[in-house]
């Protein structure tokens, strides 16, 4: 594995590693950089020292010459020796005691005397400054001395060391190329080819092991290698498990190891493509478990999990290997049928997977029995097939669930078969909601106000608002048909607060107007109520208004108030500390726990219509009547009663102690113009700013346990 002489004598491939191995480059023009400095770091010193010495003593010599020319001369007689001047002492200037110039002699370079400018000098002569001994007294004298000689002969000796000193520099740094190349680039590109070679030898697999004999220095280098390889086999099996496992985990849901969505949808595609190729068909069944938050609520979740995992597991077991059934969500399956004969087959299939679905289970000494509801769709029978194929699998799928959605408003627990009148509400249902849309952004709603009265002075105490829409093809559109669909969009939010806002502003201007006892009551719905943003907008809406709040009562059903009590408890005191009345509609029709509504911070409690109608003639309803009229005594809450329509009914519910009566006796829904005539003609008047208020029991405490 090290590199030959041979390799050596390739002087190409030699240039070629140079030229892409920094650490050659870097390695060699250290040594060279290093040699180079030490080298003129030894030499300069001592040519700097010999070249002083030489002057020294040039200077020297000169000066003992001129002293012994003119030693004990005559100053008025001084003559220069025709041998003192030389190619060494160029030029003598000498001046007696007084300043006297005695003698100019020789290249002295213009020298000017008593001209008080200083000796020129040029080039490589140089000016001394001597005193020379004379018969009578000392001379001062300028010697001119020529250094050519001695400078060249210094820069001689410092150029023929600086080019050996670069010479052995270069030489050293040659050495260390090959050096670096025969122990270090050298074996490291002989370990890479081998490396190369094994890794392209692996088809896409983990390189081989490098085999290297003993001795060879790369061995602990190629032993780690080995190692490493060994190390990268191993992670690369928890990988592949790993891998496998997300995988899995990626297409199935985690409860009941069954497929998930995602995994469905894939197999759904490659079904619809199957069975257009084939002309075969298929069917998708949704199954839903009936009533499944109410069975968590009162098994645990724990055991609502054990049910959802039993009854996927059943549905697996009952469908043959080429069907699927998924976990799309919750307590939510799907199951693909196929080669589907007709629907015949189809609604055995669902009845065989209500039969295993709804089958006791136990776990933990419980005898556990859910229902489940099923919605079918078969393919191609139920779809366009003119559709594009993506397109396909979500109308099948969209029109199974408009059937599961049929199966549960007809009671639950049965299956439905998808048929052209369900696609017609289905399109009737879009044309809804866009209409809806429309109508928020084009202001076709309005509010309308139904008078309330104190059933003991007959005086007007405020009004509920209620919502009608006024489309510009249909005419005015039920509540009924709309406000479901308002709060299954989420349309809701933005209704209920253009409402709010409005019956606010509107009972803020009857107030200005001369009816400052006015109150207002809004209906809230669940979905507002579990938005996060109800106190929010109900504060706004009173601060836009200038209506203050305890004017204000806001209405909300009982199943919505039951639907997530201890969520709703919280909000309910948000909105009561900052003073708004808060009532119960439709008291009695849902399932209210009396237990929570000694919690719940509410004022009001509404007995339904359908309690009031046959108040008459049936005593169930006078018992029920009777039952909540004696609720709102003991926990100190008003009491209205909706749907009066005559005045037998108003007698008997004021012999009963009923505070508030709302109806058709007393008035239909009102337009906002209307309402202001109404008020004006009512008889009985409207309650002052002072309110009459019933004599009152003592509060009992409402903020109890259950127990």
């Amino acid at each position: 594995m090290y590199p030959t002489g041979r390799d050596f004598l390739n002087f190409r491939a030699f240039t070629s590693t140079v030229y892409r191995s920094r650490a050659i480059q870097a390695l060699s023009g250290s040594v060279a950089l290093t040699l180079l400095i030490v080298q003129l770091t030894l030499f300069y010193p001592s040519i700097y020292e010999q070249y002083e010495s030489q002057i020294i003593e040039q200077s020297r010599v000169e000066l003992a010459l001129v002293r012994a020319a003119f030693f004990n001369a005559d100053p008025e007689q001084i003559s220069v020796p025709d041998t003192l001047l030389s190619d060494s002492l160029v030029g003598l200037v000498l001046v007696d005691a007084s300043g006297r110039l005695l003698l100019n002699k020789g290249n002295t370079f213009d020298y000017v005397h008593d001209s008080g400018a200083s000796v020129t000098e040029s080039g490589t002569v140089h000016s001394e400054n001597w005193t020379i001994p004379a018969k009578t007294s000392s001379l001062s004298g300028i010697g001119f001395i020529e250094r050519e000689q001695i400078v060249n002969a210094a820069l001689f000796k410092a150029l023929g060391l600086s080019a050996f000193a670069l010479l052995t520099s270069l030489t050293g740094a040659l050495v260390a190329m090959f050096g670096a190349h025969r122990w270090y680039v050298g074996p490291i590109e002989q370990l890479i080819g081998a490396l190369r070679d094994s890794r392209e030898n692996s088809e896409g697999q983990l390189p081989e092991s490098i085999e290297v004999t003993d001795g060879n220095d790369l061995r602990p280098l190629a032993e780690e290698f080995n190692g490493l390889i060994e190390a990268q086999r191993k992670a690369a099996r928890q990988v592949k498990v790993k891998q496998q496992y997300l995988e899995f985990a990626a297409h199935h849901d985690p409860l009941t190891h069954l497929p998930n969505r995602l995994m469905f949808e894939d197999t759904l595609k490659r079904t619809v493509t199957e069975t257009i190729a084939s002309g075969l068909k298929f069917a998708v069944f949704l199954v839903d478990l009936d009533n499944f938050k109410f069975f968590n609520d009162q098994y645990g979740h724990l055991v609502g999990d054990k049910m959802v995992a039993e009854v996927g597991n059943r549905l697996r077991t009952m469908m043959r290997d080429i069907d699927l059934v998924a976990r799309l969500d919750g307590d939510e399956f799907v199951v693909i049928q196929r080669d589907v004969e007709d629907t015949d087959s189809a609604e055995e299939v669902a009845r065989r997977i209500m039969n295993v679905a709804t089958a006791p289970y136990e776990y933990r000494g419980f005898t556990l029995k859910t229902a489940v509801s099923v919605g079918i769709s078969s393919f191609p029978d139920d779809v366009h097939v003119q559709q594009d194929e993506h397109m396909l699998g979500e109308e099948i799928v969209n029109n199974a669930a408009v059937a599961l959605q049929e199966a549960k408003s007809n009671g639950k627990n049965q299956y439905q078969l998808f048929n052209e009148k369900m696609r017609l509400r289905l399109t009737a249902r879009i044309r809804l909601e866009q209409d809806l849309k429309i109508a928020l952004q084009d202001e076709q709603f309005e509010v309308y106000y139904q008078p309330k009265i104190n059933i003991h002075t007959r005086q007007c105490t405020g009004a509920e608002a209620l919502v009608r829409w006024r489309h510009p093809v249909n005419g005015f559109v039920s509540p009924d048909a709309f406000v479901p669909v308002c709060e299954e969009t989420g349309l809701i939010i933005e209704l209920g607060a253009w409402i709010l806002r409005t019956a606010c502003i509107k009972t803020r201007e009857l107030q200005e107007q001369g009816y400052p006892g006015l109150n207002v009551a809004v209906n809230i719905s669940a979905v507002q109520f579990t938005d996060g943003g109800l106190l929010p907008m109900v504060v706004r809406a009173l601060e836009e208004s200038g209506l203050a709040s305890e004017l204000l009562e806001l209405e909300i059903t009982e199943s919505a108030v039951m639907h997530d009590p201890e969520e709703v408890i919280l909000s309910l005191h948000e909105l009561s500390e900052h003073g708004m009345k808060l009532a119960i509609d439709d008291f009695g029709t849902g399932y209210s726990s009396l237990a929570y509504l000694k919690r719940f911070p509410v004022n009001t409690l509404k007995i339904d219509r359908a309690f009031i109608t046959d108040i008459s003639s049936d005593n169930d309803d006078v018992a029920i009547v009777e039952a909540v009229l004696g609720l709102g005594k003991h926990f100190n809450m008003k009491v209205v009663a909706e749907g009066v329509e005559d005045e037998e009914q108003l007698n008997f519910l004021k012999a009963q102690g009923c505070d508030i009566a709302q109806g058709y006796f007393i008035s239909k829904p009102l337009s906002s113009e209307q309402y202001n005539h109404w008020l004006e003609r009512w008889p009985y008047g409207v309650q002052s700013g002072s309110v009459i208020r019933m004599p009152e029991l003592p509060a009992p405490d409402r903020t109890g346990t259950d127990d």
